[in-house]
């Protein structure tokens, strides 16, 4: 029985955490097609990032002021 209750705890772990992708991964996907070159340019090489990551980079990239 405790097996089991470990099991259910770790599968909603997994569910509740959101999948983190490279730069590559999301530079790649259909999803930012329309923004490669940007996410190429804003995002880390070697860190992995959700999409509400990706989403909150580029928009205060966006944002930033001209010098």
């Amino acid at each position: 029985m405790a097996t089991a209750k470990k099991t259910e705890n770790s599968m909603s772990d997994v569910k509740n955490k959101e999948q983190m992708f490279t730069k590559e991964q999301i530079a790649a996907s259909q999803r930012y097609a329309d923004r490669k070159d940007l996410v190429n340019a804003v995002l880390a090489d070697g860190k992995k990032y959700t999409f509400q990551d990706v989403e909150k980079t580029i928009e205060n990239y966006l944002k930033g002021k001209v010098k």
